[in-house]
């Protein structure tokens, strides 16, 4: 997810940003000491999640709120819990009150996550956020054998682990777009680089990876084929 942080305390500027590198959960595009400066960084790039400053000089996080009702998620940022009721009512995220602790920190970055959905795609790294037992865990698309979400559940299978999910969860349209990936059947698809051969419509795999009998027709074999350059 994208974030930018706009605080007029560099003490704050420099604590979130060391947050947010620490959780690889959030890439920074910028930092900003009022709405003002960030007015252009937030219209060119592709913002998610904004922390908010309440107090700060030229236009304050309340104004910003009234004047914008910014389609972005917000947590707020302040020392003072006056503000609360307010921001709530914009819709926000979520709360932070100074000084910030990192684990309050994590906690507002993972309902912002899980606000946008159980499983969330950070495309520009490659990596899946699922949400397992309360808890968010990071699956990088390259660890991936197969995906399958042609039954009642969305199984995505990985060198070490199976994970069971929610129907309805993955975005197909994103997998499908990715081109590490190639549809075998309607709902599955599979990485082409953890597919060592073909054989009989059998895909075949390393050793490592727990899967067998996974079929495919004629024709997507010999696109298999074509693009591991084993043909």
């Amino acid at each position: 997810m994208n974030c930018i942080i706009i605080d007029d305390d560099p003490i704050i500027l420099k604590q979130l940003s060391t947050f947010i590198y620490k959780s690889d959960l959030l890439n920074i595009k910028g930092m900003y000491s009022n709405p003002i400066q960030a007015f252009d960084a937030i219209q060119n790039n592709n913002i998610d999640l904004i922390f908010l400053d309440i107090e700060m000089p030229e236009m304050s996080g309340l104004e910003y709120l009234e004047e914008y009702k910014t389609k972005y998620q917000i947590i707020v940022v302040s020392g003072d819990r006056k503000y609360a009721l307010d921001t709530f009512a914009f819709g926000v995220t979520d709360y932070l009150l100074k000084p910030i602790e990192y684990n309050r920190f994590l906690k507002s970055v993972y309902k912002s996550i899980e606000r946008n959905n159980n499983i969330v795609l950070d495309a520009e790294n490659d990596r899946f956020f699922v949400k397992l037992k309360n808890e968010f865990e990071r699956i990088k698309l390259k660890d991936i054998v197969l995906i399958d979400t042609s039954g009642n559940k969305h199984i995505i299978f990985t060198r070490n682990k199976t994970y069971n999910l929610k129907n309805d969860i993955i975005d197909l349209n994103i997998i499908a777009a990715n081109s590490g990936f190639i549809q075998i059947d309607t709902g599955k698809f599979v990485n082409i680089e953890k597919v060592t051969n073909v054989k009989e419509g059998n895909l075949l795999f390393d050793d490592v990876y727990p899967l067998d009998g996974v079929m495919v027709p004629k024709h997507i074999e010999e696109e298999i084929l074509k693009r591991t350059k084993r043909k």
